[in-house]
């Protein structure tokens, strides 16, 4: 905006023949557009359809389960409009359950929290990796290199900043904890992940700002040490789990728009993830 100096200094320097020439307009916008700022870039969405990704976050959602740490979500109401004129609620939760994000200091220390997350790494381009036929042949399936080069030659090389998702079909088992957790008669887990050299690709040669898939983990059920969140995190990227509907957007040309609470400390949170494309 000008200054009222810049107006008055303007005006002072013309004379009335001047202005009723024309003169004054044309001299006038030039101070103006001389003192005016910079507009700043504009980022424009076309959406013509727009699908959530997000499980309902209800108790009975499957979580891994680890003896005296992790536990199912709870929901009880504090008010209700009977008793106190206003309806509220408590919930009792970990930060890692239902569709949720996994900050980087998940599991490396010195890593960003969930609060340090740009806001530019979470309004990003995604591209779907599918990999359900190798999921349906093997529970313990973890995406390749070859998967991801696969998907780049009919797809186009992944945008650098952007969020790969994967989809093995496990998504669509989430209200069956049993299936979705697939728990043998020894206690192990079998779900499908992505393997650690994986996240070394994605990390070192494409510089994507995220990754998510339908499980319950970004490694494979029986991978007790977290091998692949291990590598994934030590790059500084945030990881999504337990995505939705993956099945019903398109693998390439859709943004990510990921609403994530602003928590300090956290290592992660339930978040509301959608998908928008024209």
């Amino acid at each position: 905006m000008c200054t009222p100096e810049a107006v008055t200094l303007a005006l002072s320097e013309w004379t009335r023949r001047d202005i009723l020439n024309g003169a004054f307009g044309a001299a006038f916008a030039q101070t103006v557009a001389k003192e005016a700022p910079a507009k700043p870039k504009r980022r424009t969405l076309g959406i013509t359809y727009l699908q959530d990704l997000t499980h309902p976050l209800t108790p009975q959602f499957p979580y891994i389960p680890i003896p005296g740490v992790t536990f199912p979500f709870a929901i009880e109401p504090i008010a209700t409009m009977a008793k106190n004129g206003v309806y509220a609620n408590r919930w009792s939760l970990i930060e890692h359950i239902g569709t949720h994000i996994d900050a980087p200091s998940h599991f490396v220390a010195g890593q960003p929290h969930l609060d340090a997350l740009r806001p530019a790494d979470l309004f990003v381009p995604i591209r779907v990796i599918d990999v359900r036929e190798s999921c349906r042949k093997n529970a313990d399936y973890a995406v390749t290199i070859d998967d991801v080069v696969a998907h780049e030659k009919k797809h186009g090389r992944l945008p650098q900043n952007g969020a790969v998702f994967v989809n093995s079909g496990w998504g669509e088992k989430a209200t069956d904890p049993k299936a979705f957790l697939g728990t043998d008669a020894s206690g192990t887990l079998h779900f499908p992940g992505v393997a650690p050299e994986t996240c070394a690709f994605l990390l070192a040669e494409r510089n994507i700002a995220g990754i998510g898939i339908d499980t319950l983990s970004l490694d494979i059920g029986p991978d007790k040490k977290y091998t692949a969140h291990k590598v994934w995190f030590a790059g500084g990227k945030w990881a999504i789990e337990n995505i939705a509907e993956l099945h019903k957007i398109p693998p390439s040309g859709a943004t990510a728009i990921i609403g994530v609470p602003r928590v300090p400390l956290a290592s992660g949170a339930p978040i509301r993830l959608l998908a928008a494309w024209d």
